[in-house]
């Protein structure tokens, strides 16, 4: 077995007072990798409307064997160009100041790890390069994907240049999936790539005793935003409860008038519960009494809830996009839906509907901890570190 590192992490997103599901996934990453090393993480956050802070708060706490450095921020000017530039020099003060305390308790990092390049990578490339130690990015950002909204090419040209830098610098880039390796990297050169997924918690996402079918009930995860298609998902279960009239659907996500203006336009709100987003462990238990979750993306770079599903036993329907296509088999644990179509989608829940049956939940969740446990992620995450420390 590996001698435990000490492994430094700079998250640019993390759970927060002020945000607290903002890369949630990037925290279960962390609990994966601490089984195998020992692992520190600095997120700085500005409180733009001074909610938790009216200066700089910093808060630390060590939780199931990692420390979660918290920074918070406020900037009181109203001045939008002085504001900017004020905030952006105190992020970066922040976070300088937070590993140099890191660095005189803990001494140094065998290795910095930055979660999404911008903006924590910039202060991993300068103390990196003050230390001579490698540093290694896993990103997560949607917006390589040409079929992104908010994309790389529309961004500034001097964060162009700085997360092009960030990742030539690096010694090693990890991508949540196959698709967002291949788009990024179109975009930006890297040294070395590798996939390494997202995980899910065992402990919280688990089969139910006893699988309820009736009345057929979907679940829906997501912020609501665009690119999930919402609208379209609500049009396809308008033409599903037509057939069948008990269907329902709970949707869990942000606070959402125009969805909610668009269920009662379409006369469910007998059919659909709107939910605001809740700790994991209620989801959880949402999931284990639902039929199927449906997730109708236009883009994503994974996808979490699929596997989160998948481990309670419960098959998923997801739109024919490419990257669905690396977590879910058709007819083993989900089926894919023609995508941009609300017909399409609407049969394949009348398909889960006629055939409840036709899916071997212990099969599904065994398929999903085989490859997306906290043990097998946080181990490929171990020998990645491991094969980068050789190289360095």
């Amino acid at each position: 077995m590996n001698k435990r590192k000490k492994i430094l992490w700079l998250a640019s997103w993390y759970p927060s007072k002020l945000y607290p599901y903002n890369g949630d996934f990037i925290q279960r990453h962390a609990e994966a990798v601490s089984l195998y090393h020992d692992i520190h993480i600095i997120h700085v956050v500005k409180d733009e409307e001074g909610r938790v802070t009216k200066n700089v708060l910093k808060e630390e706490k060590t939780r199931e064997g990692f420390t979660e450095t918290l920074i918070y921020y406020h900037i009181p000017l109203k001045i939008p160009v002085v504001k900017k530039w004020l905030s952006s020099s105190r992020y970066g003060q922040l976070y300088a100041e937070a590993i140099e305390t890191y660095t005189r308790l803990n001494g140094c990092p065998d290795l910095v790890h930055v979660h999404t390049g911008m903006k924590a990578g910039i202060a991993a490339y300068r103390f990196a390069a003050s230390k001579n130690i490698p540093y290694v990015v896993t990103e997560h950002w949607t917006g390589f994907l040409d079929e992104a909204g908010q994309r790389f090419g529309q961004l500034s040209v001097f964060t162009r240049r700085a997360w092009k830098k960030i990742a030539a610098q690096a010694n090693s880039i990890s991508f949540v999936s196959q698709h967002l390796l291949n788009a990024f990297t179109k975009k930006i050169p890297c040294r070395h790539s590798i996939v390494i997924p997202n995980v899910v918690n065992r402990n919280i996402f688990y089969p139910g005793s006893d699988l309820q079918f009736l009345p057929p009930r979907f679940i829906h995860i997501s912020g609501l935003d665009e690119r999930k298609q919402p609208a379209l998902m609500l049009e396809a279960f308008s033409m599903v409860k037509e057939k069948y009239p008990k269907a329902q659907l709970d949707i869990f996500g942000s606070t959402n008038p125009v969805i909610a203006a668009l269920v009662r336009e379409l006369k469910l709100e007998e059919h659909i519960t709107l939910n605001d987003e809740v700790p994991q462990t209620l989801l959880a238990g949402q999931l284990r009494q639902s039929l199927a979750l449906v997730l109708y993306s236009k883009c994503e770079t994974f996808g979490c809830v699929i596997i989160e599903a998948n481990a309670c036993g419960i098959p998923v329907i997801v739109s024919d996009i490419p990257v669905f296509h690396e977590t879910v088999r058709e007819g083993i644990n989900g089926y894919f839906a023609v995508p941009d179509l609300a017909p399409a989608l609407a049969r394949r829940m009348e398909d889960m509907i006629a055939n409840p049956h036709s899916f071997d939940s212990n099969a599904i969740v065994n398929m999903t901890l085989e490859r997306y446990s906290y043990e097998v992620v946080g181990q490929q995450f171990s020998d990645w570190y491991e094969e980068v420390l050789k190289n360095a």
